[in-house]
C-alpha cells in the first residue's frame, strides 16, 4: 500500500483537487440558477402585477376608485398612459398632445419613482422635467415646487443664475425621505385624479 502510494498518490492529490472544483463550480452553478430563477419569478410577478393594474384602471368607475389606495391609483393612471405612449410611433408627440391633467399624472408618477431630485433631472428630458413644477403646483404642493424649481435651476443648461452644488442638492433630497414627500404626493395626486376624473 505504502509502496502504491508512493507511485500513485499524486493521482490521489489531483482527484481531491479535481473534486474541490467541480464542488465549486457546482456550487457557483446552483447560485446562479438561483438567482436567475429568482430574478424571472420577480419579472413574471411584475408583470402579472402590472397586467392587473391596468385591467383593474383601463375601465375603473368613480365609485370603485374611492375604494382604491393612493399609491395605486397614480400608478395605475400612469400606466395607462405609459400603454398608450408606446402604442405611437413617436411617444414625445404624442404625450404633448394629451390633457394636461394627463401629464401631470404621468410626470408626478416619474418623480415618485425615481424617489429624488437627483435621479428625476438626471434621467428625465426637458418634456417632464419642463412640467413638473406646474404638476405638483396643480395638486397642492405649491411651497414643494418652489423649492423643487430652485434644484431644477441647477440642472437646467439655460438657467445660470444657481450654480450647481451637489450637497445642497443631497440635502433636499434627504429631506424628501426624511419628510415622506414621495407618500404626500401620492395622497395629493390620489385627490386630484378623483376631482379631475371626468377629464381623464
Amino acid at each position: 500500500m505504502a509502496e502504491w502510494f508512493s507511485q500513485y498518490g499524486y493521482l490521489v492529490a489531483v482527484f481531491f483537487i479535481v473534486l474541490v472544483a467541480f464542488v465549486v463550480v457546482l456550487n457557483k452553478a446552483a447560485k446562479a440558477y438561483s438567482k436567475h430563477f429568482n430574478t424571472v419569478n420577480e419579472q413574471k410577478k411584475q408583470l402579472e402585477y402590472m397586467t392587473n393594474l391596468k385591467n383593474k384602471y383601463r375601465n375603473i368607475t368613480a365609485d370603485e376608485l374611492a375604494d382604491c389606495s393612493d399609491a395605486e391609483i397614480l400608478e395605475g393612471f400612469a400606466l395607462l398612459t405609459q400603454i398608450d405612449m408606446q402604442k405611437s410611433d413617436d411617444m414625445e408627440s404624442y404625450f404633448r398632445t394629451l390633457p394636461k391633467e394627463k401629464q401631470y399624472i404621468y410626470v408626478l408618477d416619474v418623480f415618485v419613482e425615481d424617489g429624488s431630485a437627483k435621479e428625476f433631472y438626471s434621467q428625465n428630458g426637458e418634456i417632464l422635467t419642463g412640467i413638473i413644477i406646474d404638476a405638483l403646483s396643480a395638486v397642492g404642493m405649491k411651497d414643494f415646487a418652489e423649492r423643487l424649481s430652485e434644484i431644477g435651476k441647477m440642472y437646467s443648461k439655460d438657467d445660470e443664475s444657481i450654480s450647481f452644488d451637489s450637497d445642497t442638492i443631497d440635502k433636499f433630497d434627504q429631506e424628501i425621505n426624511d419628510m415622506c414627500v414621495l407618500d404626500e404626493i401620492r395622497a395629493k395626486t390620489a385627490v386630484f385624479i378623483k376631482e379631475n376624473f371626468n377629464l381623464l
